[in-house]
């Protein structure tokens, strides 16, 4: 008996630090259980949903511009479900990040520090961190499988014991034996399951790739590490990388693997097209339709596509050339932030939720610099070699970072106000109306609507404009392809969008007072159609009959 409670006892103080981050994770999402349908992605993605639960096609009678995963995660009944499901999945981040920082930073309560600031920066709203967003899914691919991939190959390819990956407590308790498995495997099918994931996190994102590109780039450094480059046509290198080359290239099959197979899916189905154009396609056209908020030509070449590709080969070439000067695991840390970076900035565009695929890197960046301050300032008991390369290296880039925040005005969400409104709410000092209004002026107008459109059987709707939280609050389906009117605009399909609505002849249109109006969609209403009511955002039109 007394050993069991002595083995409890040890495990509680390994699990500890992690229940406490759970614990937070759990505690600062609260309020995103009270929230009404207000986010206009989220309103989308629900939408789509919606849309694919009573059959319809993705990409083909219902489209929007990413891969399909996180439209499939969105076939839940209700947003309250896609809350509960975005709240294990970044519990389950949180806990993927500590392993992974467990591996790469050597003092381990910079790695508590890290994943605390990890942890409240993908779960409080100032990056959008409380909203289900594409990157926020995409994150618990990419660390999962960067776990894998990352630890395997350093310790299989790495002997120098100051590079060896650290493997501190908790590996991979949650998963049980299996995690046990995990964590002591080399064998080849870990690569594979790694680059699988991969490629899951592409799917529901396509910016997802630099950081597969990122997680990648750690095997170029241990290859390098590997090379007698004083005899560089030799038989000895191409034995010591050939296990490299394999493994690397299991993960590369494991990685297209579900690429593939959605293509080949969507063709068998007969939409193979819809799914290259608005699946994957859609997403070079929607990187060039930003302006960018200065003019100084230095500046705007240097966030150009070409710009861009510049700074992170510059800094992924130097790091290569660095060889032994700084550590592979800070080689592979700083390569993954530049290219997180370079992803966030593809559209140049400042919503804060793209900046959460900087957050994993940046994060342990900030454990890598503080590491070596540490050892400056001697609080480290054990004396080690301070690296000021570490320090220069990191800063700089994290200067980067915030000259990119600065530069692009990316601004961030109101925090503080966002507890103390919901302790308010929670409090009965303001009332649900004042609440819910205090997230969009569009609430009011869309819960009074949504209770008259919701007595109908009717499954479809129009809304022309932009409120696709309606649809999701409503739980109708949009008449034609498209879920916003900017989206029938990009694509110059306002003749479908009419011909779709007369020919399915919904209950009910909304048409918003913001909006330009569609051609040809006045004469129909006026001939078939009462306006029901006026809200302060739109109009609600009733179909004159039920014939």
């Amino acid at each position: 008996m007394f050993k069991k409670l002595k083995e409890l006892d040890c495990w509680l103080d390994k699990v500890a630090p992690i229940l406490i981050l759970l614990l937070i994770v759990l505690v600062l999402r609260v309020p995103n259980f009270f929230e009404p349908y207000w986010y206009g992605d989220e309103g989308i993605y629900l939408t789509i949903g919606n849309a694919l639960r009573h059959g319809g096609g993705l990409y083909q009678s219902i489209i929007d511009h990413k891969t399909p995963l996180i439209y499939y995660f969105s076939m839940v009944p209700s947003q309250m479900w896609f809350r509960v499901l975005n709240l294990v999945w970044s519990g389950a981040s949180v806990l993927l990040f500590f392993f992974l920082a467990n591996r790469v930073i050597k003092n381990i309560k910079l790695v508590y520090v890290a994943s605390l600031i990890f942890s409240l920066l993908v779960t409080t709203p100032i990056l959008e961190g409380n909203i289900p967003n594409g990157e926020l899914f995409v994150m618990g691919f990419i660390l999962l499988g960067g776990l894998l991939f990352v630890s395997h190959i350093m310790a299989e390819f790495v002997t120098d014991v100051h590079e060896k990956i650290h493997r501190r407590g908790c590996e991979l308790w949650f998963l049980g034996k299996l995690g046990k498995r995990f964590a002591k495997a080399n064998c080849s099918l870990i690569y594979f399951i790694s680059g699988v994931l991969f490629g899951l996190g592409i799917l529901t994102k396509v910016p997802a790739v630099f950081d597969v590109a990122a997680m990648f780039s750690i095997a170029w450094f241990v290859g390098l590490s590997l090379i007698d480059w004083k005899n560089l046509i030799s038989k000895k290198n191409w034995l010591a990388l050939k296990p490299l080359v394999y493994n690397v290239g299991l993960a590369i099959l494991g990685t297209i693997t579900p690429i593939v197979l959605s293509v080949i899916y969507y063709s068998a189905i007969g939409h193979g097209q819809e799914y290259l154009d608005f699946g994957l396609l859609y997403n070079f056209r929607y990187v060039k339709n930003w302006s960018l908020p200065f003019t100084h030509p230095t500046l705007v070449w240097l966030f150009s596509m070409t710009g861009k590709l510049v700074v992170a080969g510059v800094v992924i070439i130097g790091l290569s050339l660095l060889k032994k000067k700084v550590s592979l695991r800070f080689k592979f840390v700083a390569t993954w932030l530049v290219l997180a970076l370079f992803a966030s900035t593809l559209s140049n565009r400042p919503y804060p939720h793209y900046y959460l695929q900087v957050v994993p890197p940046a994060v342990m960046m900030i454990g890598f610099i503080f590491e070596e301050l540490i050892k400056l300032i001697g609080f480290d008991r054990i004396k080690k070699r301070f690296n000021s390369l570490d320090v220069i290296i990191g800063s700089f880039l994290m200067a980067l970072v915030v000259a990119v925040f600065v530069l692009l005005k990316v601004g961030f969400y109101p925090t503080i106000s966002y507890y103390t409104r919901f302790i308010d709410y929670a409090t009965k000092k303001i009332s649900r109306d004042e609440y819910y209004q205090s997230f969009d002026s569009l609430m009011k107008d869309n819960y009074e609507a949504a209770q008259i459109i919701q007595k109908s059987d009717d499954p479809y709707m129009l809304i022309w404009g932009t409120n696709p939280t309606l649809y999701a609050l409503t739980k109708k389906i949009p008449t034609g392809r498209f879920i916003v009117s900017f989206h029938v605009r990009d694509f110059d399909a306002y003749e479908e969008t009419l011909s779709d609505m007369v020919e399915k002849k919904p209950m009910f249109v909304v048409t918003m007072n913001n909006e330009e109006p569609l051609e040809g969609l006045g004469n129909v209403l006026e001939a078939e159609y009462l306006p029901n009511y006026s809200f302060d955002h739109f109009v609600l039109w009733k179909k004159a009959n039920n014939d």
